[in-house]
């Protein structure tokens, strides 16, 4: 993933945070967050006429956060009902989070500062108009609309040639207080921006597909969660209802099954009301408006939080649409794009399944209107965490990177027809006297590809690309073979195939300006192969009370940074702790360390997979892991340290040269991983898995051209060979190793004639 944000994101430093509105922390005094188990809707309806603020997206039967003041909390105490604190004083709670972000503005520098903190609609007002100067040459303004309160609901469209192209839409911030959707909204116009011509994915579908941003559709409500005297809770729009109670929750005012009693309401005092008639809000218009107005808007997300969810039309009945199936896929390709980053688990699937049905939302008006596929996003953090809608601000970027994979996959399906994926991924090395194998699955979307047209392109390095063709083994599985190539070549290549329609598709999509790469060898020695399936000898030591490293099948879940598979595959590795409940490394640190590793000479490679999260809890990003090697046991130097800032997680697999770490003429060592809980009320997460020590080398099989039997002269039965197996893809016969023996072999042969 790349992470070029444009100069725009500067435009915000210390000396201006303080300026800045923030809740006003004497507006909870006297009110605390609790965890309330609900028996039964008619307890949900009866505590909430009598005035408690549900925090939930929905409230419903069983556990889950209310805000509450004394009287209220002696009410549910009368009534009998099962609660635990969350935030005990949610006035000093606001107070320290006011003042945590300050303090994030303070310190922010550099290309992350906008994403250090939660901003206002102003801000984003002038972010936007900064993107449109850094990226006049790929970006216009959009102005759906105005909001009740005549504010304007402005984004940006991304289109690198002003060509008519099929549209991807992301939307952020219908619900008000939900603060974490407008900056992951924004993210995506931020990196799409700035990787075209950078990063050769983002060109590629930025090519083929427009994309639309708008960060804040109901600027009234975000607004009014800022506010000294407003509510940082609040959900709704902000109009007048002509009573005590404002507002229409425009997630339940769109025209799909309006009103039709799924999580709705016709009270306007109701959080999910669903206002005076079907799309009569402003701001539900000028989106609907806009979209019907394009009409080519293929996809979009609407981004909500929380809970970690990926949600599927429809929204509001649990029968399932006609192309349930792919739309399903999607949303699963969607989750593990955001899995890819920092490891954390989306569900996906009908929102009625995991989390609730609902009437007139926008997962289902785009679907059911013009046939978008159209998904919601309910963000970071999961459904079982106390942040709720007010995650720290260390949670905004790891939330906005990770969610932009996700805006990737759907780009993605909207500009390819099919794709075309590795399963086993490609090979890391190729040999010299051999060919080298590798599957490569093609999957249909919108188009069906045409098999005879799979095509796999090489070179051993500059020039032009040969061709072979796949094998196709049935269904989506075929399998590419690499020829074999000598030790100078530098083997580049990349996989083609053309849709029953003539569209073409390569992989990498960008191709051939991306390709993939491959080290020739002849000969590789395997020091020490560690997959995690067995101990072979790994100890463990530490000062932590909680937390030490043990190993197994990661079991947590990756709700709280913590890994939810292994690093290499195979299925097990080492963790900190391993258990369902989120533990964590505490109370000082624990130590992984290896058997003897033996490296008899010089020029051995490492490499393993790490995980490293250190970013929730109260005291984020503070706490480091550090890899290091000791050839005595007692002195031990660095090989990598990771934190305390930018760890979120994420299998990451590295790579070192031993003699460029010191090891030069050390014949055996040691290897030390160690988590570390320093930091109060960190949250320390670490994983560790598929080690290697290989040293790999190339020795030419042949190293005289033209002697295809081997005996030191380039000849006439070098010549007979070549005959034998003209026409043909026989290797024995294919000197130039281009695929095909044929007349430029001939005349390699009579190149090269005499004694090597």
């Amino acid at each position: 993933m790349i992470h070029l944000i444009s100069a725009c994101a500067m435009v915000v430093t210390g000396a201006a945070a303080a300026a800045v509105p923030m809740p006003n922390p004497t507006d909870y005094v006297g009110k605390q967050v609790i965890e309330l188990d609900v028996p039964d809707e008619l307890t949900v309806t009866q505590l909430l006429d009598d005035g408690l603020s549900a925090l939930a997206c929905r409230p419903a039967p069983g556990p889950g956060p209310w805000l509450v003041d004394a009287d209220q909390l002696a009410m549910i105490e009368a009534l009998g009902l099962d609660h635990s604190p969350l935030i005990p004083d949610m006035a000093a709670h606001q107070r320290a989070r006011n003042a945590q972000r300050r303090a994030a503005r303070a310190a922010a520098r550099g290309l992350d500062a906008f994403y250090s903190d939660y901003r206002t609609y102003d801000e984003y007002q002038t972010r936007i108009d900064q993107f449109l100067t850094d990226h006049a040459d790929i970006a216009t303004s959009v102005t759906l609309g105005q909001s009740h309160e005549g504010r304007d609901i402005r984004g940006v469209v991304i289109n690198v040639d002003g060509t008519d192209k099929p549209a991807v839409l992301f939307n952020g911030c219908q619900h008000a207080r939900e603060w974490i959707s407008p900056p992951t909204t924004w993210y995506i116009a931020d990196m799409l921006a700035d990787g075209y011509g950078v990063d050769s994915r983002i060109t590629a579908l930025l090519d083929r597909v427009e994309v639309v941003v708008i960060p804040i559709t109901n600027p009234d409500g975000y607004e009014y969660t800022y506010n000294a005297g407003g509510y940082r809770f609040w959900r709704k729009n902000r109009r007048d209802n002509s009573g005590s109670c404002e507002g229409v929750d425009l997630n339940r005012n769109w025209g799909a099954d309006w009103n039709g009693g799924e999580s709705t309401s016709t009270d306007p005092c109701s959080d999910v009301y669903v206002g005076p008639s079907s799309m009569s809000e402003p701001e539900v218009q000028a989106l609907a408006n806009y979209c019907l107005g394009h009409g080519d808007i293929r996809a979009q997300i609407d981004f909500h939080s929380y809970s970690q969810l990926i949600l599927e039309p429809r929204g509001y009945t649990t029968v399932p649409p006609p192309d349930w199936d792919a739309l399903h896929a999607l949303g699963g390709e969607m989750a593990a794009g955001i899995q890819s980053v920092h490891g954390l688990s989306y569900t996906h699937d009908n929102p009625c399944h995991i989390l609730y049905c609902a009437s007139g939302t926008l997962i289902d008006w785009p679907y059911e209107t013009y046939g978008a596929s159209s998904f919601t996003i309910e963000l970071r953090p999961s459904s079982g965490s106390g942040d709720g809608f007010d995650p720290p601000p260390s949670q905004i970027l790891p939330c906005a990177e990770e969610n932009f994979e996700a805006a990737l996959v759907l780009i993605e399906d909207v500009a390819v027809p099919m794709t075309i994926d590795l399963p086993m991924g490609p090979p890391s090395i190729v040999h010299t006297d051999a060919e080298t194998s590798f599957a490569v699955r093609v999957v249909e979307r919108s188009e069906a590809p045409d098999s005879s047209t799979a095509t796999l392109h090489y070179r051993g390095g500059a020039g032009a690309f040969s061709e072979r063709g796949l094998t196709h083994l049935g269904g989506e599985s075929y399998e590419a073979s690499l020829p074999a190539f000598e030790c100078d070549d530098s083997p580049e290549y990349y996989v083609s195939v053309a849709s029953v329609g003539g569209t073409e598709v390569r992989y990498p999509l960008a191709a051939p300006d991306e390709v993939l790469t491959s080290e020739v060898v002849s000969e590789l020695d395997v020091a020490f192969d560690d997959d995690g399936e067995t101990n072979p000898g790994w100890s463990v030591s530490g000062t932590a009370s909680d937390g030490h490293w043990n190993r197994g099948v990661p079991a947590g879940g990756g709700d709280r940074g913590d890994p939810p598979t292994d690093g290499d595959g195979s299925g097990q590795c080492w963790l900190t702790d391993n258990v369902a409940g989120n533990s964590d490394v505490d109370g000082g640190y624990s130590a992984l360390t290896s058997p003897e590793l033996v490296t008899p000479g010089d020029g051995w490679t490492m490499s393993y997979w790490r995980w490293f999260s250190n970013d929730y809890g109260a005291s984020p990003n503070e706490d480091v892991m550090l890899v290091e090697w000791s050839e005595d046991g007692s002195t031990w130097s660095l090989v990598e340290q990771i934190g305390p800032t930018g760890a979120s997680g994420g299998w990451v697999q590295t790579d070192f040269d031993l003699d460029a770490l010191g090891m030069s003429g050390v014949e055996s060592f040691r290897l030390r991983v160690t988590a570390e809980d320093a930091g109060s009320g960190s949250v320390v997460e670490a994983g560790f898995d598929g080690v290697q020590i290989v040293k790999m080398d190339c020795v030419d099989a042949n190293p005289c051209p033209g002697d295809l039997d081997g005996d030191g002269t380039v000849g006439v039965d070098d010549v007979l060979l070549v005959l034998g197996a003209f026409g043909t893809n026989d290797p024995a016969g294919d000197l130039n190793g281009d695929g095909i023996v044929d007349v430029n072999d001939i005349l390699g042969i009579v190149a090269a004639f005499g004694p090597c």
